[in-house]
């Protein structure tokens, strides 16, 4: 096996032909996994930190997966960690044996200067790449509790039957918002697909987001990296229609805005925003009304994934699936041989 370690941003040249290639027989799984997203964190979402790691043998790619570097203390411990990023993926090849694969990585971070104490994966969900890299970790997965857990719902039913499933509260409460929007003006729901219309309409979520609580942290205009990769995506998978911008609008200004991509049957909705001002006119619970609606009556589409777990995914009766995560200890390193004693010890 001979294994690349690609280190810092803008290394989609060197890393692209690999991930395509192996694409051609593992089918993306989820959006993290399409080349169009790859691309989008390597051209836009990395810094210094990133670290890809490219495996091969004489068949072709086994391996690529996008890490972070970081330093961690622990006491008197000086610690480098190796972890992945919530909204990235790797893929592995079939033939590629995890084992191998985990340990070659650790042997080309020694051999390029930085060798790692501990490999930390988390996000992790059945399927993606990094979940099949934690088999071959030195303790098991574990359930995330903190920020765990992803949301699903499923489209495959008739959208009355759906809502009629979902409760009277769920119905009235959608009556009444659309009652209260609709003495305000006219309600249009707008989907951006092409190149020109999702930059347009992604710059008004960007607008939009930045109206509410989100806009001192959490908006995509106080985070110009991620919204520089969220952009380069959806316009690079918008043509194929693997990606586009929902947008609920009132006499044709927005009011609220999502964010989506299709994998194979799985719309994931990568973000959502709303008006501040028009929040008593609850336009975000419109839009998603339309939304599931919309994937009831498509029959490429069998659920909707909301990627986390929030509090407010439960007024759509979604199913909340769990997350994992794993430390991987790097016992060939005098940090991760204190890692793993500081845990076998009792408490004081």
């Amino acid at each position: 096996m001979r294994t690349t370690i690609l280190r810092g941003a803008r290394r989609w040249d060197a890393v692209g032909p690999a991930w395509r290639r192996l694409l051609v027989d593992h089918p993306p799984r989820c959006v993290f996994q399409t080349a169009e997203w790859a691309e989008a964190l390597a051209e836009e979402g990395h810094d210094e930190r990133a670290r890809w790691v490219v495996a091969e043998d004489d068949d072709g790619p086994l391996a690529v997966l996008p890490f972070e570097l970081r330093e961690r203390r622990r006491g008197p411990l000086r610690l480098r960690v190796l972890g992945n990023e919530r909204t990235s993926d790797g893929l592995l090849a079939h033939r590629a044996r995890p084992t191998a694969v985990r340990t070659a990585l650790l042997a080309a971070m020694a051999a390029g200067g930085e060798p790692v104490d501990l490999v930390t994966l988390g996000g992790l969900r059945d399927g993606r790449g990094f979940t099949l890299l934690a088999t071959a970790a030195t303790e098991g997965l574990t359930t995330e509790e903190r920020h765990g857990g992803h949301s699903v719902i499923a489209t495959t039913a008739a959208y009355h039957v759906w809502l009629t499933a979902a409760g009277r509260n769920l119905r009235a409460g959608l009556r009444k918002a659309r009652s209260r929007f609709e003495r305000r003006g006219e309600l249009t729901v707008t989907t951006a697909s092409g190149p020109d219309e999702v930059a347009a309409a992604f710059d008004e979520f960007v607008t939009i987001e930045a109206s509410g609580w989100k806009a001192a942290t959490d908006a995509l205009a106080s985070r110009p990296r991620d919204r520089a990769r969220l952009r380069r995506f959806l316009l690079a998978a918008a043509p194929a229609g693997r990606a586009a911008v929902r947008t609920l609008r009132l006499d044709g200004k927005p009011a609220a805005a999502q964010l989506a991509a299709t994998t194979g049957e799985t719309l994931e909705l990568l973000k959502v925003a709303y008006d501040d001002q028009l929040a008593e006119l609850s336009p975000s619970n419109l839009l998603m009304a339309d939304l599931v609606r919309t994937c009831c009556e498509r029959p490429d589409v069998a659920r909707i994934d909301l990627v986390t777990n929030q509090p407010w995914h439960a007024r759509w009766h979604a199913e909340v699936l769990p997350t994992y995560q794993v430390r991987d200890l790097n016992l060939r390193r005098p940090g991760g041989l204190a890692l793993r004693l500081a845990a076998r010890l009792p408490w004081p």
